[in-house]
């Protein structure tokens, strides 16, 4: 009998990612943090794809849909950075360094 792979991973592979340097010290990146900064990044390619679809639609149908895809995408964004600032309150937030 095959033994099934173990898809558990321990509590610090699921809560920390790879250290960042930031200027000699060691600071890690929270999980939630990293998913934070993709839920913002994914709220700014919703709205540049409603601005682009919305510009170059051709019906009525499509302007609905992108000024859904629009408000959904404000309104996941204001939560996002709400949460952000949470973190950045609580100290968890670390910017990644500019190159």
């Amino acid at each position: 009998m095959r033994k099934r792979p173990d898809r558990r991973c321990n509590l610090s592979q699921r809560l920390w990612k790879e250290p960042n340097v930031l200027a000699g010290v060691m600071k890690f990146v929270k999980a939630c943090d990293d998913n934070l900064k993709k839920t913002i990044h994914l709220t700014d390619e919703m709205i540049e794809l409603a601005n682009i679809g919305d510009a170059e639609r051709e019906d009525t149908g499509c302007g609905i849909l992108y000024g859904v895809l629009r408000d959904a995408a404000y309104k996941i964004q204001k939560l996002a950075e709400t949460e952000r600032e949470k973190h950045i309150k609580k100290g968890w937030w670390h910017q990644d360094p500019e190159p």
